[in-house]
């Protein structure tokens, strides 16, 4: 059902994203801030219903108000957070995303450790329907700081070349709410992206999988499931009589392995507030965002092996926490920085469907995985492992491709995802190119740039390799003209 709920927020919001709309970006906050404010301030005050809400103790898979909850905390996470990095992404340059990029990480993880023990240390004495409003009042404040932002900062309009790319005799196909995955399939750099931001999530639920299963056995064993209970004589509610086994876990086991996924939890955000806070910003400015890249991916290789040949509990907690504090401190601020030489279209619409359904999609083939090696703990490592350190190993690859190719693009002022008037310096206009024939212009402007007599090339630019999104150009330094639009040139300004 979520998956439904999610999709159609998603449609709402790449619609909203057209011109068409009326809506500028920042307002998008707004909308939504209000829509998920209302409706958490909605289902707060349901919950002290005595019969909708919680007094209710009568368990019931039609009661509509948990599936409204459930589906608005998930669409409310997986949009918002994708719009703020959007809207991240299209006002801070490169430096400033460098600087800035790793206390907005840590100031994340800063919330994720307040709010959870905030509802600890407080829930049972304010109550579950006073904590939930409490966060549908948060959405007020989310709207505040972003008008604020805009008061003080302003807002960075859509490039004068993007704009100016846009032919206006020809009126623009628009692609609705596909077009983010329009995008996807057209351009080999979204699709670097979507493999740096999802694909990771493989090895997280591989790994995070077995830490349970160690978990569960190791408590399992320190306190099994007995037929009788020493203290009160009767059997315990975990044994079966009938099959004359436990059928799952004692009270007591139960209870320590929440705790221990408790204590997981809080040292994971504590390290990667610490990672980001004091981490982040540096390793980028001092190792630069290409090789910074290669370090999450090197680093999940290392703990798939590691796991592989220590497989305890201690070691698969360490390397869990390693895992997703690095994913947060590192992968994340990295990942959003790669949409700096890319349109506005792919920063919001393509950025949505990779954040969204890239994610659960990753999830999902992570739990595949799962299932098929989940007989035992011995075989999901030796297995699972093996998964995971190929996937490892091709996000190697793919960063050091991805660091390449954002080099390129940056240092060309080439824009991915953006329809251009491709315009030789005789005024001439090739016309609306698509970004895959644009590339290829991009191409013959390097090749071309030691002909001095040229009109329409690179000047002082020799970053640009014979292949550019992956797609090699085959011949030498003399090309074949076959056509008169192959006979133009982009020219970069």
């Amino acid at each position: 059902l979520s998956v439904f709920v999610v999709l159609g927020v998603v449609a709402i919001y790449n619609h909203l994203l057209d011109e068409d709309s009326g809506f500028r970006k920042e307002q998008l906050f707004y909308v939504f801030g209000t829509f998920y404010g209302l409706l958490f301030t909605g289902v707060a005050y349901l919950l002290s219903h005595p019969t909708i809400g919680l007094a209710n103790q009568t368990e019931d898979p039609t009661r509509i108000l948990g599936w409204v909850s459930y589906c608005g905390i998930e669409s409310f996470g997986s949009v918002m957070v994708s719009l703020f990095w959007s809207f991240a992404n299209s006002n801070f340059n490169l430096k400033q995303a460098k600087r800035s990029y790793g206390l907005m990480v840590a100031t994340a993880q800063l919330g994720s450790i307040i709010g959870p023990t905030v509802v600890s240390q407080f829930g049972t004495k304010l109550g579950i329907p006073t904590c939930y409003m409490v966060g549908a009042m948060c959405m007020l404040m989310l709207q505040f700081t972003m008008w604020v932002y805009v008061k003080m900062y302003g807002v960075v309009e859509e490039s004068k070349s993007e704009k100016d790319a846009e032919p206006e005799p020809k009126k623009k196909n628009k692609a609705g709410i596909l077009e983010g995955i329009h995008l996807f399939m057209k351009h080999n750099y979204v699709k670097g992206i979507f493999a740096i931001s999802c694909l990771f999530m493989v090895e997280v639920t591989i790994v995070d999988y077995t830490m349970k299963v160690l978990a569960r056995d190791h408590f399992s064993t320190e306190y099994p499931c007995l037929p009788h209970n020493d203290n009160t004589g009767e059997a315990m509610a975990c044994w079966d009589r009938e099959s004359g086994s436990a059928v799952g876990m004692s009270t007591e086991a139960t209870e320590s392995f929440t705790a221990f996924m408790g204590l997981f939890g809080q040292a994971t955000n504590t390290l990667s507030f610490l990672l980001s806070f004091f981490g982040t910003s540096a390793i980028i400015r001092h190792l630069g965002l290409r090789t910074t890249l290669l370090l999450f991916p090197s680093i999940c290789l290392a703990v798939i092996i590691t796991v592989r040949m220590y497989p305890t509990l201690n070691v698969v907690f360490a390397a869990m926490m390693i895992l997703k504090a690095n994913s947060y401190a590192l992968n994340n601020p990295t990942k959003e920085m790669l949409y700096q030489p890319t349109s506005s279209t792919v920063k919001y619409k393509a950025k949505s469907w990779i954040d969204i359904f890239g994610a659960r999609g990753s999830k999902a083939l992570g739990s595949v995985v799962t299932n098929a090696f989940s007989a035992s703990a011995s075989e999901l490592i030796d297995k699972g492992s093996l998964v995971g350190m190929c996937v490892a190993s091709f996000l190697i690859w793919n960063a050091k491709f991805m660091g390449k190719k954002f080099e390129e693009y940056t240092e060309s002022g080439f824009v991915v995802g953006e329809s251009e008037s491709v315009r030789c310096d005789d005024g001439d206009s090739i016309g609306d190119q698509d970004n895959a024939k644009g590339d290829e212009y991009i191409e013959m402007a390097a090749q071309q740039n030691e002909d001095e007599d040229t009109s329409c090339a690179f000047h002082d630019d020799d970053e640009i390799g014979p292949e550019d999104e992956g797609q090699s150009q085959d011949g030498g330094e003399e090309m074949a003209v076959k056509s008169p639009s192959e006979k133009h040139v982009v020219e970069l300004v």
